[in-house]
């Protein structure tokens, strides 16, 4: 038996192949373009509730514990006993707010992702609430979900 199948055609693998190429590095570009063109969120009102929450949350996921305290209210703070902060990947939205006189709930969605699979990063969701009180002019917290504890549970920050 004798192969009469023609040989391929070296000009028209060479453009597949070019053709290959660039669509990779087209997407790698748009790849790198969507990860450095992502904006933190804009900071909120330090003044308010939503501000407050928003700071503290970032202090905790920098594990900067003493920014962390210095957000809640005082009789909390001065009873926080650390504890080691939990190094997980968190997001957190705010869903909802809601401000009385003399204390706040800000409540939140957290969304924990660990590590990846072979289809994606493995992620839990759960819903928390940040409790504040008015300390002079400002806004303290007085507890917060178990993700973001920096105080043992006396502690309740």
């Amino acid at each position: 038996m004798t192969d009469d199948a023609p040989a391929p055609d070296p000009r028209r693998m060479r453009i597949l192949l070019i053709s290959l190429i660039g669509a990779v590095a087209l997407v790698v570009v748009i790849a790198l373009v969507a990860v450095f063109v992502q904006r933190d969120p804009a900071q909120l009102d330090a003044t308010t509730p939503e501000g407050v929450v928003q700071r503290y949350v970032q202090a905790v996921i920098d594990g900067d514990t003493d920014t962390a305290v210095s957000y809640l209210a005082p009789d909390v703070a001065a009873e926080c006993e650390l504890i080691p902060l939990d190094t997980q990947d968190r997001r957190v939205t705010l869903t909802a707010t809601t401000q009385r006189a003399d204390s706040a709930t800000v409540e939140v969605l957290i969304v924990t992702v660990y590590g990846s699979g072979p289809l994606g990063s493995d992620e839990y969701e759960s819903e928390g609430a940040f409790d504040l009180v008015r300390t002079d002019d400002a806004w303290a917290i007085r507890t917060a979900p178990w993700e973001f504890a920096v105080c043992t549970e006396t502690g309740r920050g």
